[in-house]
Parts: C-alpha cells; structure tokens; sequence
C-alpha cells in the first residue's frame, strides 16, 4: 500500500513562500493498493495537483478509473474537484451520451445517511454563479453512490467508515489490505469530556498509520486553560496533535501523521509543534504536500 499527499492544509489554501515546505493545498491523500487501483480522500485543492500527474498517464486517454471517498462536504474538501482535469476526460457520440471504454470512470462516495447531499453539493459549487462550467460538462463517467453499511471492498482493500465528531458531520475511514492498515480522522474533534472518541479508537487501533487532524494547538484551541485570551477553538470540529497522540497510544497505532495545518501555521510554525509532538510520542510526523509512505 502507497499514501500519497497531495493536500494537507485545513480550511482555505495558503499558497506563498512561507508554506513552501508543509504546502498550501487543502485535503487530498491518495492510497494505492497492491492491484494498483487509485483511492483519493478528498478534492480539495490538492486534487488538481494529482490530476496533473494522473494526466502523464492512461488518465489522458479516457482509460483511467479511480475512487474518490469523502470525509465530508465542507468547502475545503470539495474546492478542487472542478480543477480535476482528468474528469473533462471522455468521448461522447453523436447524441451526447459517453462512450463507456473511452472516459475515464471515477465512483464517489458519500455517507450513506446524507442523500443525496453529495451529488448536490458538488453540482452546486459548479453552478454557473459561481463556476463557468456545469457537472454535466464533464466528459467522464461519474457515479455517485452511497456507502451502505459503511464499507466497501476494492480489490484486495477494505474500506469502513465510522461517524466522527465535526459540525455538520464528518466520515473517518479505515483502509486495510490485509498486510497494513491506515487510519484518516481528518476534520474530527475531540470530545468535551475529556474522552477518547470510541468510534476513533475503532478505526484506529493496531494501525500502521493513524493520519489525524491536528490543525491547533492546545493553547489556540482552549486558550482559558492557559490563562489567554480568547476566544478558543472548541467547537470547531478540529483538534490537536496531543490529542491524536492520546489516541495513537490508546488505540496502538505504530505511527502517526498529523494533517489538516492551520492556515495560519508557516513552516517555521509547523516544524516547531512537530518537534513538540516528537517529544511527547517519537512516531508523529507533520504531513506535507508531496509526503509518500510506502506499507
């Protein structure tokens, strides 16, 4: 199993010489298992950058597939997806309808509780108030379906979704082949209570990588409990890097990555929690754009 990073920021891009190293682009990781079939997480931003590089390959020539899952709709992970060239891919015949063997196929996934919320959503930030070109423009197979059940199996991989805690709602998802294991909790906070989220330590435990959000930290997050002004975080629908350290510990995850970076986190900034972070659980690295993990 290969993870690629393509995005790892939260809420908005942050492109400029001060993110160069962590990147700028928001939420896209791609896995691809041992029968080479491409999964992405997300279409933020960073899913242009991935379609440039799909488009060296058989993604040119309308002979491509791939899955695309989303933890959820917010517009961070969604913005990308119109900027995907490998979706204006296809033939069409005379009177409009695709050529099946020559468009590229892409099947996205939603949480099987939202309706059609998915499908809306990305139709909507393509409308022509906002966009210049229609869902219907695009010249690949597009399926929208729904996760029943919360899982699904590609290939040799499996694939659960389990609810996390993120306003609105948000999927975290659980990827084995049955030789490793990954973990995405992104856009998931922590509870109140002083808890460990159950449904997390699920989807994380005994993995090879836990990938968490750890977008503040502590002191931003609950500034009254350091004596700062605020306001805080909480409620936000984000976490920190202690917390996902809590629960690597807790879950027995061997690794973990720490994604979803505040925007207004520089590389100086970011490089300074890692080291934090390493001191607390040696294991934790800071996602940045290009990162590749080989399982």
């Amino acid at each position: 199993m290969i993870i690629k990073f393509w995005g790892v920021r939260g809420s908005i891009p942050t492109p400029g010489r001060d993110t160069v190293e962590f990147g700028g682009n928001t939420t896209c990781i791609e896995v691809i298992n041992s029968s080479n079939e491409r999964i992405i997480f997300d279409a933020g931003t960073g899913i242009r950058v991935l379609g440039l590089e799909l488009m060296k390959t058989e993604f040119a020539h309308g002979k491509g597939k791939a899955h695309i899952f989303f933890t959820h709709s917010h517009w961070d992970h969604i913005q990308g997806f119109p900027f995907f060239a490998p979706a204006y891919i296809g033939r069409k015949d005379m009177q409009g309808n695709r050529i099946t063997d020559c468009c590229n196929e892409f099947n996205l996934y939603g949480a099987a509780d939202v309706g059609d919320r998915l499908e809306a959503t990305l139709r909507g930030q393509m409308d022509n108030y906002y966009f210049p070109v229609d869902l219907n423009y695009l010249s690949s197979n597009i399926n929208f379906k729904t996760l029943k059940d919360n899982r699904i199996t590609i290939g040799d991989t499996t694939i659960s979704a389990l609810k996390l805690v993120h306003p609105n709602g948000v999927l975290g998802y659980r990827i084995e082949d049955g030789k490793s294991s990954v973990a995405l909790a992104t856009d998931c906070e922590h509870p109140s209570d002083g808890t460990i989220d159950q449904n997390l330590l699920r989807l994380a435990e005994n993995v090879d990588v836990l990938i968490y959000d750890g977008q503040y930290t502590p002191e931003e997050y609950a500034p009254h409990k350091y004596d700062l002004p605020g306001p805080g975080k909480q409620g936000f629908g984000h976490s920190t890097a202690e917390e996902g350290i809590r629960a690597s510990k807790a879950a027995g995850a061997r690794r973990l990555v720490i994604t979803h970076h505040e925007p207004l986190h520089n590389d100086e900034f970011l490089r300074k929690m890692e080291e934090d972070a390493r001191r607390l659980f040696a294991a934790t690295d800071f996602a940045r754009e290009g990162m590749i993990i080989e399982l």
